[in-house]
């Protein structure tokens, strides 16, 4: 079982990189949203991606599917969103920036109130379905704040390339 204060922190570096992400879109123009420097990836896509390994990670992944996740409005998301999707310039196949940026939020809401009632006991138990890179229900919680970080330094970068100055 993992120490209260190690699980702990993790709660709250979830929860910065919830807010700090989440923030962070308010410094993109949502007209910019679908734009594809390089032909690589976009904003919107980084949301959804975001979005749906939230709540794969932080609600399923720990407590299974729920009848209620249907209003997370998710429909679709595993596929265009989901790991191994590819980023299409076609901006007519994806939600609304703002239905993306609301669905977020969702989503960011959804697992900050379910992690403040996660047992500390029920932490070591296995994923069911399992991941190849994590076995815990820790583990993978633990991992969510890097996961997101991650996609924040890639939306970072495609703001810059729209020529916005740095933040910080």
């Amino acid at each position: 079982m993992p120490d209260a204060a190690v699980w702990e922190a993790v709660k709250k570096n979830v929860s910065m990189s919830f807010q700090m992400f989440d923030s962070h879109l308010d410094d993109v123009d949502k007209a910019d949203w679908f734009r594809m420097p390089g032909d690589v990836t976009h904003v919107a896509w980084q949301v959804g991606h975001i979005t749906i390994a939230a709540y794969g990670i932080g609600l399923r992944m720990q407590r299974g599917a729920s009848p209620a996740d249907a209003e997370l409005g998710l429909a679709n998301y595993k596929e265009l969103f989901g790991q191994g999707s590819t980023p299409s310039a076609d901006a007519s196949k994806y939600p609304s920036a703002e239905t993306l940026h609301a669905n977020l939020k969702k989503v960011f809401a959804q697992v900050e109130k379910e992690m403040a009632e996660y047992k500390l006991s029920e932490l070591d138990d296995a994923l069911d379905p399992g991941h190849p890179l994590f076995k815990t229900r820790f583990a993978a919680m633990s991992f969510l704040p890097a996961h997101n970080f991650m996609h924040y330094g890639q939306v970072s970068l495609l703001r810059r390339l729209f020529g916005a100055a740095p933040i910080r």
